[in-house]
């Protein structure tokens, strides 16, 4: 039990260090180029910095397929069918709004492909591989999908950047105590949803298409 604790709260610590640099990498963009809060130039500082802080965590870490949960070799066909299809479909919507509505074309592709990659494979994929390798009981599987459901509903807290300049001058009245309330619990909730693929079958991808999807239709 003690070193589950350690090794959650080394985690805990990795994504508040995300989030910082996040953070810094956002808001010096957004002193650079001053988009409004509507803008789609918010979706190419999402993909600059989640594509920096992402490329510099694999040259860091330099995880394996089994540590990102991507090891495909003993799933079953079904499971190979239901996930192409779904990814297919996925990938179908979010190519589909750049003929229909091309203005949305650049914050769908970041909302639904760059941000659930990235996040999916930090908490469904490496941080769950390491907080369940150092789990000794019992019930390890169900208290791995409590416990990262509930790191990455505390994760969204770290977006007050993205709050501050985009959400806050597009709604000043905003009663931020119920926005953060809501938004923990919706992104807890989400968490435990995605989480469950990656619970039962020990792969990421059932998450990924599942965050991809809510997102999708989220938006």
């Amino acid at each position: 039990m003690k070193t589950y604790l350690q090794q959650t709260g080394r985690f805990l610590l990795l994504l508040l260090a995300i989030q910082i640099v996040r953070a810094l990498i956002i808001t010096g963009l957004w002193r650079l180029l001053h988009p409004a809060p509507d803008s789609p130039i918010w979706a190419y500082m999402d993909i600059t910095a989640f594509g920096l802080i992402g490329i510099s965590l694999l040259l860091w870490f330099h995880p394996s397929r089994e540590h990102l949960a991507l090891d495909w070799r003993v799933a079953p066909r079904w499971e190979l069918i239901a996930y192409s299809g779904l990814g297919l479909l996925t990938l179908g919507l979010v190519l589909s709004t750049y003929f229909l509505q091309p203005d949305l074309f650049i914050g769908n592709l970041t909302s639904t492909i760059v941000i659930p990659i990235f996040e999916e494979f930090l908490f469904r994929g490496w941080g769950w591989g390491q907080v369940e390798k150092s789990a000794t009981f019992k019930a390890s599987g169900f208290a791995n999908w409590l416990l990262i459901s509930f790191l990455f509903g505390l994760w969204h807290f770290g977006y007050m950047d993205v709050y501050l300049l985009k959400v806050a001058p597009a709604n000043p009245n905003m009663d931020w105590g119920i926005f953060f309330l809501m938004k923990f619990l919706t992104t807890f909730t989400i968490g435990l949803i995605v989480g469950m693929p990656r619970w039962r079958t020990g792969r990421v991808y059932g998450s990924l298409i599942l965050h991809s999807l809510i997102n999708v239709f989220g938006r």
